[in-house]
């Protein structure tokens, strides 16, 4: 009987501290930060044709597979049209067809004077003129970030870029 006991009351006292080291009274806390960017277009492209194999032209693939791959590199802009960083995507085909009907799974790191951006994007990336993703991560002054980031096409070869960032304090 006072084995049982001295059992129950061990459970019991390990629930109880496990518990109280679990949980706190504080709330997490974070701030807001709106960073915008202007993307422009740089000559580095890939393009990793997965079978069926289709026809290039010198606009690229007329059609995309299931498995194709894109990586690109851009420059990153502030508003005065200073070039602060830079931006490398690898995209794979999730859904075949044209450029702007396929589907593409996309991951991005973005690399500023404050540290990285982990960002992703999905669905009919090359087809939309307005998108939306996600803010995944980030490095030294984005540790811990998370958010979300929209881009819209402002001419040829550039895009305005509005990522809102929360970040721990």
């Amino acid at each position: 009987m006072t084995t049982r006991r001295s059992t129950t009351i061990a459970v019991l006292l390990t629930a109880a501290l496990g518990l109280a080291a679990c949980g706190s009274d504080d709330e997490p806390s974070f701030s807001e930060t709106t960073l915008k960017f202007t993307e422009r277009e740089t000559d580095s492209f890939g393009f990793t044709d997965a079978p069926p194999k289709t026809e290039m032209s010198g606009e690229g693939p007329s059609e995309f597979s299931n498995g194709d791959q894109l990586t690109f590199s851009s420059d990153l802009l502030d508003g005065s049209g200073k070039d602060i960083g830079d931006l490398d995507v690898a995209c794979t085909v999730t859904r075949p067809g044209r450029f702007q009907d396929s589907h593409e799974n996309c991951q991005g790191t973005a690399t500023l004077p404050d540290g990285t951006l982990a960002l992703s994007r999905g669905g009919r990336v090359f087809g939309e003129s307005d998108a939306r993703g996600a803010v995944l991560g980030g490095t030294a002054g984005y540790a811990g970030a998370t958010g979300a980031f929209s881009e819209s096409e402002e001419s040829e070869g550039r895009t305005a870029y509005t990522i809102e960032l929360l970040l721990p304090e």
